[in-house]
């Protein structure tokens, strides 16, 4: 009798602590905190999100994953691209407050060795404008691939360009190349042969090239003298060229002294000798034909008809 009294007792003490231990959970798991709800849309892959993964902004935990699921509509995401027929919608909830906006964007990080993902949200500034509900639904914000998801792209396209440059350095070496780059390798030793042949032969030249530069200088030094001569026979030249121009210059003026002035007394002096020759020609005229006026002087002419004392000659009315 005994023995059923304490296992009532335990199973009533049992019993009461699995109720006070719900309990104490539900009340713990109640919400204290006001938060909304948005939809990230990613193209790549979450790996090791699951929910109840921690959503931090900008390092700052504001949330926690809730959904995880294939996006079946195929509704136009909030960046403005159509998204694929294999976009995942990962379903969070943010604490009301949180500043993010059209320009924000999502990540997804690692935690630790784990291989857990978490939620980085993170703004770019370049859409100020704060998300709003699309239709009813939770506004959606896009994720960008990550870094390891970036490297991983990288990582292929570097293996894929290693690959096209090892085919190429393969054709490169193949046998043909091979024995093109033989026979180059020979004519280049034939031609180092040749060109050593020809450093040996000019090696006198070379050696005598210090006196043809001295010759060179002294060569200069005379040149530089005979343009020093040149110089002053050019200044002679030019002193003779100004004096004859000056000259000329002066016979200008003496031409057009003689035309202004001497040739016009000229003609004056040899009109005046001139009428002395008419005159004197008269002169003589008149003593070869009156010698006795050297004498008596000039006999006056009779006067001509129509003058006082006019007469007329015997024989004529």
């Amino acid at each position: 009798m005994e023995n059923r009294a304490y296992a009532l007792a335990a199973g009533l003490f049992t019993l009461l602590l699995g109720i006070g231990v719900v309990a104490s959970a539900m009340w713990f798991s109640g919400k204290t905190v006001e938060t909304d709800e948005y939809l990230l849309v990613s193209n790549y892959p979450v790996s090791g999100l699951n929910p109840q993964a921690p959503v931090r902004y900008r390092g700052v935990t504001v949330g926690k994953v809730i959904d995880i699921s294939f996006d079946r509509q195929k509704i136009r995401g909030a960046d403005a691209q159509a998204e694929g027929p294999g976009a995942i919608l990962v379903r969070i909830e943010v604490e009301t407050g949180t500043p993010l906006t059209e320009g924000s964007y999502a990540k997804l990080g690692s935690q630790g060795v784990t291989g857990l993902s978490y939620v980085m949200l993170d703004d770019d500034g370049k859409k100020p404008a704060l998300l709003a509900s699309q239709a009813g639904e939770p506004p959606r914000i896009p994720v960008r691939p990550a870094f390891v998801d970036t490297l991983t792209a990288s990582g292929e396209e570097m293996i894929a360009n290693i690959n096209k440059v090892a085919q190429r350095v393969n054709d490169l070496l193949s046998d043909e190349n091979q024995k093109q780059m033989v026979g180059t390798l020979r004519s280049l030793d034939h031609a180092s042969g040749k060109l050593a042949s020809a450093a040996t032969a000019m090696e006198p030249t070379i050696k005598a090239l210090p006196g043809v530069i001295a010759d060179t200088g002294i060569a200069l030094k005379r040149a530089d003298t005979l343009l020093a001569n040149l110089n002053g026979r050019l200044e002679s030249f030019e002193r003779a060229a100004k004096s004859a121009e000056q000259l000329g210059n002066s016979g200008s003026a003496l031409t057009d002294v003689m035309l202004t002035e001497t040739v016009p007394r000229l003609n004056v002096l040899l009109e005046d000798v001139q009428r002395s020759s008419r005159g004197l020609e008269r002169l003589l005229n008149e003593i070869n034909e009156q010698p006795q006026s050297l004498v008596f002087g000039r006999s006056t002419t009779p006067p001509g008809p129509g003058e006082p004392g006019f007469g007329a000659p015997r024989g004529q009315k």
